[in-house]
């Protein structure tokens, strides 16, 4: 287990991680937030928004993949 800390505001979070999740967590961590650990709360709603889209877009290409293969 690794633990992580984040402070969201002006409060600390600490989070547990395991294996190659804790390694994607803090390449997306990084990519949201650089390498700043102390976000605000605008910031994170931001990155959740965007992260929202991106998951978005990954099912309606994924949608589009399975209506084809379903054609074959």
């Amino acid at each position: 287990m690794n633990k992580r800390t984040v402070s969201i505001g002006a409060k600390d979070f600490d989070i547990k991680l395991d294996g190659e999740f804790a390694e994607y967590f803090d390449a997306c961590f990084k990519e949201s937030f650089g390498t700043n650990q102390k976000i605000q709360t605008k910031e994170l709603l931001w990155a959740f928004v965007q992260k929202c889209y991106d998951t978005y877009l990954q099912n309606a290409e994924l949608k589009k993949l399975l209506e084809k293969l379903e054609k074959l």
